[in-house]
């Protein structure tokens, strides 16, 4: 009977019957060992996400969902904080025709490059397309999100409030820092044979009560499939920061990248990929900032602010439930002064910070159920003092959707 009534009601909203409705738990089980500069230690993290969508006629549709997580440390045999509620993806979506739609709510953004931003965002997104373009552009806000979900790290005030313990009873130690995004780009899918390009604009409000800081990205991504096989993918950012009473200052990052299906029968793949980030160079350009700490490793995490890395990846899939990658990854410093870890060499002039190898496994018997193994460990390199140990992580995972 309640049902029928919820039905009614959005059936109503929707202008239309009755609305399909669908909804499931989401259980993820994960248990790993680290070693770094913090110490040794056993963890395990028990995540649940209930979600919701329904259908609200032709051109409406609602997701909502949530999430718990829970980690618990084996080596100190406490909580690691709080249990942890968050609001996760929940959008409702408009889409008038096929060409165009819109997107109110918690939603996922990722900027064409993957460089500046990712992750989940408040706000308001739309799309069309015209001819042979598609154009998006938002409006989203960050204070909102939990701060470890949002990792904005862009100021040293960003980088305090993330040292303090979460507390429901200080808001201050919940919420990310405040940030406005409004994003614009442009995409040409079928620019020429073979050829794709995407121009993209994003500007950054520091809306926190610290002095503000602005910036705005303009973003270049160039697509090019050489053969039925091989892709590549040219990446280019130029971007300005400007803080209050301070000049502004430019910074930069590129990316090239390569896929290449290996050809026999085994479905595998190799992918090859460069990223630069400016460093500190003098009073007018500096280190490149990103909204997001994106992490550019596995076991190695920092951002791509004064760094530079190559890596090459490995995929298959050996069986049809199995699928397998191998990474390995080389890291350099673009500067002396950006990158701070604590077992950095402060006297080495070296900007070899090392290399890092990952291994991972994915079982997947059943739509419903999988299985995650993996591990992996950094090597140090010259830019480390001469004692600093191996990092390394061990982990395994039971994923089950009902």
């Amino acid at each position: 009977m309640k049902r029928g009534v919820f039905c009614f009601i959005l059936a109503l909203f929707a202008g239309v019957s009755a609305p399909a409705v669908d909804f499931g738990l989401v259980l993820n089980s994960e248990a790993e060992y680290v070693s770094d500069t913090e110490g040794e230690g056993f963890g395990f993290t028990e995540t649940l996400t209930p979600w919701f969508s329904a259908s609200l006629g032709k051109t409406m549709s609602l997701y909502l969902s949530g999430k718990a997580s829970f980690e618990y440390e084996y080596d100190t045999g406490d909580w690691k904080r709080p249990p942890l509620f968050e609001i996760d993806r929940t959008e409702l979506g408009f889409h008038p025709v096929r060409t165009v739609y819109l997107n109110l709510g918690r939603q996922r953004f990722r900027d064409s490059g993957g460089m500046i931003a990712s992750g989940l965002f408040d706000g308001l997104s739309g799309a069309f397309s015209l001819g042979r373009a598609r154009f998006s552009l938002g409006a989203y806000y960050t204070g909102l999100l939990y701060r470890e979900t949002a990792n904005i790290l862009m100021t040293a005030d960003d980088l305090d409030s993330y040292g303090r313990p979460l507390d429901y009873g200080d808001p201050d130690t919940y919420f990310a820092p405040r940030r406005v995004l409004l994003p614009l780009d442009i995409e040409f899918p079928d620019l020429a044979s073979r050829l794709s390009l995407a121009l993209g604009l994003l500007a950054q409000i520091d809306a926190n009560d610290d002095p503000a800081r602005y910036t705005q990205y303009a973003e270049t991504r160039l697509g090019l499939d050489a053969a039925d096989t091989l892709r590549f993918v040219l990446t280019a950012i130029g971007a300005l920061t400007k803080k209050e009473d301070e000049d502004p200052r430019a910074h930069l990052a590129a990316a090239f990248g390569a896929d290449w299906d290996l050809p026999g029968s085994l479905p595998d793949m190799l992918t090859a990929e460069f990223r630069w980030g400016s460093g500190e160079t003098g009073d007018s350009a500096g280190a490149f900032t990103p909204v997001n700490d994106i992490a550019q490793g596995t076991v190695f995490t920092p951002n791509l602010r004064g760094l530079m890395n190559t890596r090459a990846v490995y995929t298959a899939r050996p069986h049809r439930i199995l699928s397998l990658s191998a990474e390995a990854v080389l890291f350099w410093r673009t500067d002396l002064e950006t990158f701070r870890d604590l077992e950095l060499d402060g006297a080495s002039k070296d900007r070899f910070l090392g290399t890092e190898a990952v291994v991972s496994l994915i079982a997947a018997p059943q739509s419903a159920f999988r299985l995650t193994a993996g591990g992996g460990a950094f090597f140090p390199g010259g830019a480390f003092a001469e004692d600093a140990g191996v990092r390394w992580k061990i982990n395994m995972g039971v994923i089950l959707s009902l």
